[in-house]
This record gives C-alpha cells, structure tokens and sequence, in this order.
C-alpha cells in the first residue's frame, strides 16, 4: 500500500501557502514547551512584525497525546490561520523562522541580502547549537570546569568575526544594510546566550559596539519590548535559566 503524505508536506496545500505568505493580517499557534528554547526566535519574529502568538505548552502529560501528529515527533509546530481562515502548518524550528521571517519581509531586499542573512544566521544557529551541545547541557560542576575552554574556543572567535562583519556595517545595529532581519532577531538571543558564560564585560559598548548596538536596537522594538514584559515570556525566562542556564 503507498504511503500517503503528512498533512504538513501535501502538495496539494501549495495554493495556500502561495495565497498566505503574503498576508499579514494571520493569527498564530505555536506548540512548544513553556520556556524560550527553539521557540524562541519563532515567536520574536512574530512579535517583532507586529503580530502575537498563542503558545501550545506541551507538557510531560499531553505530550504523548500531541506526539503522533509532528511529522518527526518534535516540536516547535507552528499553525497559521489567516483572516479568511486558511490554514497552514510549518514544522522544524529553522523551516518555521525562515517561514516567518519571508512573510515578514525579514531577508533584505535582494537575493544578494537574502543570502547573506542566510549565511549569518547558519553560523548564530551553530555557536547556540554548540554551546547547548558543549556547555549549557551539562551539570553545573561540568561547565564551570568547562567555561574557559568553551569560551576560549568557540565563543571568543565567534564574537571576533561578528564584530568584525557588524563593523563592516558601521555598528549599525544591523547585519544587512540599516533595517531588521532575521539575523539580528537570531544573534540577540545568541547575545543573551553568551553572557551567561563570558567574563563580564565580554560584551559592551566599548569593547563590541556591534554586538552591543544590535542588541540594543532589537531589544529596543516596541511590540517586543511588550512582549518581553509579560508574565508568560517571564514564565518562560524563569524555564531557560532553570534548564539552560540563560
């Protein structure tokens, strides 16, 4: 008997997609556990545009129950109604924020600047990858053992080449050119990562302007800033640190 595709990859929802990545009038589902994580970014894109989300927790007790319906087993999902209620599902974190992030007009303003946000944001999604891998996964006897040789090794060289590319920008704020992109939305939360294992200091006005004013302007986005005020993004601040460390 052929297997049938997931709801999420039939091509027969084609139009759908076509008809809503232009709309942005969209409500929006997020089914992730109750803390920052790989939802992370997702949501900040959402509430950077303007939009707001519906978190889905998924706790240890309707886990088993949501399960079977992600097409890996693993979450983020996210689910888009649009205004004329067209529906559509977009699974795996890095699909989802670029999803976002091209309804959102979030990839410059060419082919050229859609690359190169790409390109940052492949190397920010490794640096966080490494250090939960690395560092944040482990004890907390196990990363102050680990801190400096981490730090030294992956963080510092990272931080150098950032600078230096966010320089190229003058500092603005910026990865591409003088507006926001997913890039910038990614590598603050990378930012918020890395000062939960450099000296102090690491990261400043002086010794990174780069670094420090792509923070600031992004943290700086009045529907985000909104965001970040809430019970529910505190909620789930209070999870990271408690999981991650950050």
């Amino acid at each position: 008997m052929a297997q049938q595709y997931h709801e999420y990859f039939n091509p027969a929802q084609a139009d759908k997609f076509n008809e809503t990545i232009g709309k942005k009038d969209s409500t929006f589902e997020l089914t992730y556990f109750g803390l920052h994580g790989l939802g992370n970014t997702a949501r900040e894109i959402i509430y950077a545009s303007g939009g707001k989300v519906k978190n889905i927790i998924v706790t240890d007790e309707n886990w088993a129950e949501k399960k079977p319906f992600a097409p890996f087993g693993v979450v983020p999902l996210l689910k888009e109604t649009s205004s004329d209620g067209t529906v559509v599902q977009v699974a795996e974190s890095d699909s989802i924020e670029r999803y976002l992030s091209r309804k959102f007009g979030l990839f410059g303003d060419s082919a050229f600047e859609e690359t190169v946000v790409n390109t940052f944001v492949s190397n920010i999604s490794g640096l966080l990858s490494d250090l939960i891998q690395k560092y944040f996964n482990s004890s907390e006897a196990e990363r102050e053992a680990k801190k400096e040789s981490i730090f030294n090794g992956v963080v510092a060289p990272w931080i150098k080449h950032h600078e230096r590319h966010l320089a190229a920008n003058k500092s603005n704020g910026h990865y591409v050119g003088n507006k926001l992109t997913l890039a910038d939305i990614k590598s603050s939360y990378a930012i918020t990562s890395i000062l939960a294992i450099a000296p102090e200091g690491t990261i400043s006005e002086s010794n990174t302007p780069g670094l420090w004013n792509l923070k600031n302007t992004v943290d700086k986005i009045p529907s985000l800033a909104a965001w970040r005020a809430t019970d529910e993004y505190k909620e789930f601040q209070a999870e990271n640190i408690k999981l991650l460390g950050f």
